[in-house]
């Protein structure tokens, strides 16, 4: 039986944390509920620098070891000396723009 005032709960604001999760990874920044699809997730905005951008992560529920409450003083301070985004972000390019890309493959062989 499903409880119907937790299914219409407004997602909770966590504020600013250190998400720990399991596999040994801990994520700093702003964490809240977020329902993706038809499940629940935590969303973490980690800031990137003072100009005010942010890298946001979604993690299943399941995947959270740990919340820890923090100061913003604490977060940001944290992240003043690094950059959280991937030293190359990934990005999309069509096959024919790859450089092993051969036009024989372009049929199916089935």
């Amino acid at each position: 039986m499903t409880d119907a005032s937790t299914d219409n709960a407004a997602p909770q604001d966590f504020g600013w944390v250190l998400l720990e999760l399991m596999g040994h990874r801990q994520r700093i920044g702003e964490a809240r509920e977020e329902y993706v699809g038809s499940g629940k997730m935590i969303r973490i905005d980690i800031p990137t620098g003072t100009d005010g951008d942010v890298v946001t992560e979604f993690y299943g529920t399941n995947a959270v070891y740990s919340l820890r409450p923090i100061s913003e003083e604490v977060a940001r301070d944290h992240w003043a000396s690094r950059d959280p985004r991937p030293v190359r972000p990934a990005e999309y390019r069509p096959a024919s723009q790859i450089d092993h890309y051969d036009d024989d493959h372009d049929e199916d062989p089935y």
